[in-house]
This record gives C-alpha cells, sequence and structure tokens, in this order.
C-alpha cells in the first residue's frame, strides 16, 4: 500500500496535478515504452503491442487531481475567503484542518471554517460556499505577507487503514490511477497498445481527458474512478447506487454518459468467467472521463470501473479493499482477453 498512500497523501487539486504526475511516471517507468504529456498536465504512459499491424487502441484514464480550494481575498485581521476548485458540499469541510500552498512561503496549515450566521436557523443549515473561511491562527499583517490571491488549498488527511477499509481525503480519483497502474504492471497481451492516463482538470469538467481523447483516438475507452455507494444507516434502498465490499461497480450510465451496451456486457461476461466480484452501476449525478473518450474519440465504445465510496467529496472518504482488489483483477484479464477479433 506503500504507493496508494503516497497518491493519496500527496496534494494535487485541479490545475496542480505535478506532483501526482510524478509519482505515475516514476511508478511505470520501468513498465511502458514511452511518456508523454501535454499544457494541460495529463501524462501519458505508452505500451506497444507487437502483433501485426491493426492492434487495437486502448485508453485508461483515472485523473490525478483532486477538489480543493483557492485562496480569494483576505481581511485586516488575516481571516482568507476561497473559492471551490471542483464539486463542494460547504459541511463536509467545516472544521477540518486544510494545507495552504502558498507562492513564496511553502505550505501552511490552516483551519476551514463558517461566518458566524445571526440566527439559529441559520447556524443550522449548510452554509454557502462564500461563507467559508480560512483561520491562520496569525495577525492579519503577517498572513498577508505570506498568502496572495489566488495560493491553492487541498485536504489535509492521512491515508489510513481500518478495518476491512481505507479512509483518504483523495481517492477521487487517486484509486483509479492506483488501479491502472498495478493493471499496467500485470497484463500481457500483444494484440493492443494501451495508452494509460493520469488526466488532468477532471473535477472541473472532465477537461483533461477530453484533449487527451483528442490525441489518442481510442477504439476502447475504460475509466476508473469512484462512484457513491449508499449502503450507510438509513440510506434508501431504492436510491442505493453500490455496496462496499461487494466487489467492482461497472458503468451502464451516468449524468455524463450512457455506456457503451456491448462493452458493457463483454466487461460483465468476463467478470462472471472470472470469479470477480462485480455490481452494476447507475450513477444519477456526477460524471467521468468515460464521457470525453465516448465523445472526443472516433466513436469509441467506453465504459468505467467504479469503486464504490462512502462521503466521497470529504476528507474522509472510505473505500473497501476488497473492491479495490476485484477491479485490478477485472481490468487485467480484459486486457489480456481483448483483442482485433473481439466483436463489440
Amino acid at each position: 500500500m506503500d504507493l496508494l498512500k503516497k497518491m493519496c497523501e500527496a496534494d494535487g487539486i485541479s490545475g496542480h496535478e505535478d506532483e501526482i504526475a510524478v509519482l505515475f511516471r516514476e511508478a511505470l517507468k520501468d513498465h511502458v515504452d514511452s511518456f508523454s504529456s501535454d499544457a494541460m498536465k495529463n501524462i501519458i504512459a505508452f505500451k506497444s503491442g507487437t502483433d501485426g499491424d491493426s492492434r487495437l487502441k486502448i485508453m485508461l484514464a483515472g485523473h490525478i487531481d483532486e477538489i480543493g480550494f483557492l485562496v480569494n481575498n483576505i481581511d485586516k485581521k488575516g481571516f482568507a475567503s476561497v473559492v471551490p476548485v471542483g464539486g463542494w458540499d460547504s459541511a463536509n469541510i467545516m472544521g477540518h484542518t486544510v494545507r495552504v500552498h502558498t507562492r513564496n512561503s511553502g505550505v501552511l496549515t490552516a483551519v476551514m471554517n463558517r461566518r458566524w450566521e445571526p440566527t439559529v436557523k441559520q447556524r443550522n443549515t449548510t452554509a454557502e460556499k462564500d461563507k467559508l473561511y480560512l483561520d491562520f491562527g496569525l495577525p492579519g499583517e503577517r498572513v498577508k505577507e505570506m498568502v496572495g490571491r489566488g495560493d491553492w488549498v487541498s485536504m489535509d488527511t492521512s491515508f489510513r487503514e481500518f478495518g476491512d477499509c481505507y479512509v483518504a481525503k483523495a481517492f477521487d480519483d487517486r484509486i483509479g490511477a492506483y488501479i491502472i497502474i498495478e493493471a499496467m504492471k500485470k497484463y500481457n497481451n500483444p494484440a493492443i497498445d494501451v495508452y494509460a492516463v493520469g488526466t488532468a482538470q477532471e473535477e472541473v469538467g472532465l477537461r483533461g481527458s477530453a484533449v487527451a481523447a483528442q490525441t489518442i483516438k481510442p477504439d476502447i475507452g475504460i475509466a476508473v474512478d469512484i462512484t457513491g455507494s449508499g449502503d450507510t444507516p438509513e440510506y434508501p434502498a431504492r436510491m442505493r447506487i453500490a455496496e462496499l465490499g461487494k466487489g467492482v461497480a461497472i458503468k451502464q450510465m451516468d449524468a455524463s454518459v450512457i455506456c457503451s451496451t456491448s462493452l458493457v456486457e463483454y466487461m460483465r461476461k468476463l467478470a462472471e468467467q472470472n470469479n470477480i466480484d462485480h455490481q452494476m452501476e447507475i450513477l444519477v449525478r456526477g460524471g467521468t472521463d468515460t464521457s470525453s473518450m465516448q465523445r472526443f474519440g472516433p466513436g469509441a465504445h467506453s465504459t468505467c470501473l467504479s469503486i464504490p465510496t462512502r462521503y466521497g467529496h470529504s476528507p474522509v472518504a472510505v473505500i473497501h479493499r476488497h473492491d479495490v482488489r476485484c477491479a485490478i483483477d477485472l481490468l487485467v484479464a480484459f486486457l489480456n482477453d481483448i483483442g482485433p477479433a473481439t466483436e463489440l
């Protein structure tokens, strides 16, 4: 788990993925033929097949950015307002420490909280994002010397194992990038060319994957990401998405994509044939890089392998180790089985 721990504890909100790209490259340097990158900060690892001239072109996408904030304005007492980068429920971050990456003063610790509200009713509701602020524990003059507008803010949580699960701040989507890395190390199929992409800026509109897909033009696109669960107390059974510990989730649709039905069925049968625990995912809200590969490639068949997650988009996301193993096993089985003769 050393690699997963490093990837989850590293900081890289959308637009600042540099540290994760380095880890991605380092993990795959002995297992691929070449690397490339672009202005979006996508990191693309390429492994060429060796059989014939009609090899399938496979794109694997796991985004390396995480949600965060940018410092906006600082008042005379040193409290800083912030703007969100990615989808936040402000209740998930209040009271937590964060890491503020400054231009000239290194990384500072701050506490995120909400501005005081005059009525009990207001105080008992979720704060609007413009009510959040950072407390640096320093006088205003000192804060203004060290912190500036546009400095970026990441969550501050260590990776931990507990019970059968893991907890960390950035499983969305360091776990997807990790699964892709592990699959790239294990598969052996000379009939395919594989592009393993750590995509940038997924959390702000699937931007990096759109650029990468236009460059690669894959025949098949597989995203690896998290999904919701809905297996916590009092969650309506009719709205459940997936359950922790029941295996990898094969995406059928989300708010951004209807997956290739033939590819979904192919992946499902592959899981059944290899006795890999799996569930079928329908996500009413949210989107993944699956959409970009489908829309910006030349009509690529696309789907997503998802890890059921509790408390996503928070500093304490929880996933199950069995689901991670199943996702790696299914992705390796897919890469070893697919080929130019496969009918989709």
